[in-house]
Formats: structure tokens, C-alpha cells, sequence
């Protein structure tokens, strides 16, 4: 496990792992690891089975370190709330409610939660992907694709200042791989704004076409 980091590096530290180890009875993801994120954009890349969503469900509050320390250091304590973190576990099945719930009625919802949400970046991140047609839509009915694309527009648009994608690219169609990587590289700069800085992680297998990653943390 290695990772690049650009040590001129201006932008705020937003998370840190300190000598962390966590896993699963009778498999360890890591051992005593340490990073730091910053804000920008950030790759975790690895094959499949390196641990790549093991990370984010760590990051996430999800799963808990054995060992170490995890810290945030954009919150209030180091302690996460629904208003810091934008993540949702595509592998995660939906509950009842949430499987009949329409999609629109889901954006409203996220709305609410976060305070730095631009309606703007999601409606612009719809058209990017072709979703209006679906919004309409309860969320079961939307393909894994479309839910994908639904979780990463909602996650972009959020404002929060921690967002985990993993495997954004899995399940797209072509056109959609495309809008992902350019969306991704046209958010870079503003993502390190000392106004009000945000940290995206991105778990993916490869680098991606076209998007410059701030840091690369390789499994």
C-alpha cells in the first residue's frame, strides 16, 4: 500500500488515519496505516478485493478502526454528522421506505439535510446524465445505473464537506463514463476553496481518463 501526495501541498487537511488497522474476523484491511486527505480530489485505486470499499465504509463511520486513529478535522470534535458527509453505499440494499419513495421526493430530502446544497450543480449534473426522465420514478424502479448516477449528482450538488463515491464508473453507459470524468475534473479547483473547502474520495480501479487526482492512495 503507497501513496502520492503532492508535498507543496497548500490545501487543509481534511481527514487523517494514524497507525489504523481495521478488517473483518479472520481478513485485516490495513495495518497500522497512515494518511492524510486533503481537499481536492482523491483516488483510491486497487484491484478488485484490495479493500477499496472497506476504506470508505471506514471513512464513512460505517465500520470501526481496531487500532489508530481516525480524526476529521473539519468537524466540530472530530465527530461526523449528516451535514459533513455525503456517502451512500451503492451495495447497500434500500429499506422499504426508501425503495418507494420517487427520486425527486429523495433530492428534496437531501436538500434539507445539507446547508451548502446547489440546486444549480444538481440540475446541471441531471442534465449531464440524462436522469430528469427518472426523477419522477421510485427509487426501486431506477436501474443500478441510474441510481449511481442519482447518489454521485446528490453527492456532488451536496456541498458536504466530506464525499465518498465508490466505483462511480460500474454499471454506466458510455456517454455517462464520460460526464463522470469530466465532472469530476471541472469541480478540482473548486474544491480547494479556502472559503469552503471539500475533500471528494473516489474508489476506482484506474486513474480515469482526463481527471487530475490531488492524491492517490494505491492498495
Amino acid at each position: 500500500m503507497n501513496s502520492e501526495l503532492d508535498e507543496g501541498c497548500v490545501s487543509p487537511c481534511m481527514v487523517q488515519v494514524i497507525q489504523v488497522s481495521f478488517g473483518y474476523p479472520g481478513r485485516l484491511v490495513a495495518d497500522q496505516v497512515s494518511h492524510r486527505w486533503h481537499a481536492g480530489l482523491c483516488l483510491l485505486q486497487g484491484d478488485e478485493g484490495t479493500g477499496k470499499s472497506s476504506w470508505l465504509k471506514l471513512l464513512a463511520g460505517n465500520l470501526s478502526a481496531r487500532a489508530g486513529v481516525l480524526h476529521y478535522n473539519f468537524a466540530p470534535c472530530a465527530a461526523l454528522s449528516a451535514q459533513l458527509l455525503f456517502w451512500q453505499d451503492p451495495r447497500q440494499p434500500l429499506s422499504d421506505f426508501l425503495s418507494r419513495m420517487p427520486a425527486s421526493d429523495w433530492v428534496a430530502l437531501q436538500r434539507t439535510i445539507y446547508p451548502h446544497w446547489s440546486q444549480p450543480d444538481f440540475e446541471q449534473h441531471v442534465q449531464g446524465f440524462g436522469l430528469e426522465p427518472h426523477l419522477h420514478k421510485p427509487l426501486l424502479a431506477l436501474s443500478s445505473g441510474s441510481q449511481r448516477k442519482l447518489w454521485m449528482a446528490a453527492g456532488w450538488a451536496s456541498g458536504a464537506p466530506l464525499v465518498l463515491m465508490d466505483e462511480p464508473l460500474a454499471a454506466l453507459d458510455k456517454p455517462s463514463e464520460q460526464y463522470v470524468q469530466h465532472a469530476l475534473a471541472a469541480m478540482a479547483a473548486d474544491l480547494k476553496s479556502p472559503a469552503h473547502p471539500r475533500c471528494v474520495i473516489v474508489a476506482h480501479w484506474d486513474a480515469m481518463q482526463g481527471v487530475a487526482w490531488d492524491d492517490v492512495m494505491v492498495l
